[in-house]
């Protein structure tokens, strides 16, 4: 076998997915961890895409395993079978080109308030105010909890990470402000007219 069919191989072998990189890199923190444990990272966290299910974490598992990115490794003397995760050395290379690599769709992210806000016609001015309001709401609550979640986590650059989420949520709220005054401007001109 030549060397450049081997390459694309483990090129493949290398490439992940977004939710597979967050995963691998989980696992390559805190290693060893349980699958359970892993789903109350998961569970724990403010980001939504982030509250994976036990049935999506352990098709996502296996898969790592069977491309040789991750093993599992029975717990000693435990008598349930529980399995702890340890990324291979394929595994943290493979999260190390994941890290390297800035794709399209991490520099425009997708976000359903900005694509509902095309469908506003729909929608009487009333609606449209209630709308922001519980969004801007929402997005509040979501600071509270990012605070919650910052002071109980020990990540590596958490510092970072946490003032992007913040900074990101409060934009959003900026956002919706001056939507909001757009629409309370509107409204008072057509009442004036």
């Amino acid at each position: 076998m030549t060397e450049s069919s081997i390459a694309p191989a483990a090129e493949q072998a290398l490439t992940l997915s977004d939710s597979e990189g967050t995963f691998l890199g989980l696992v390559l923190r805190a290693q060893p961890i349980t699958a359970y444990q892993v789903a109350k990272v998961y569970d724990r966290s403010p980001v939504s895409n982030f509250n994976t299910s036990k049935g999506k974490i352990y098709p996502l598992m296996r898969r790592l395993v069977e491309r040789g990115l991750l093993v599992k490794e029975q717990v000693a003397g435990d008598a349930r079978g529980t399995e702890q995760l340890r990324c291979t050395d394929l595994g943290r290379e493979a999260v190390r080109q994941w890290v390297l690599e800035a794709r399209e769709t991490h520099v425009m992210l997708e976000d359903p308030l900005r694509t509902k806000v095309q469908s506003f016609d729909l929608l009487t001015p009333a609606e449209r105010i209630e709308w922001i309001l519980s969004a801007k709401e929402s997005l509040a609550e979501q600071l509270d909890r990012l605070e919650s979640y910052q002071a109980g986590v020990d990540v590596p650059f958490k510092e970072f990470v946490h003032d992007n989420a913040v900074r990101s949520v409060q934009a959003r709220i900026a956002w919706l402000d001056r939507m909001l005054a757009a629409m309370l401007r509107e409204t008072a001109a057509q009442s004036g007219s």
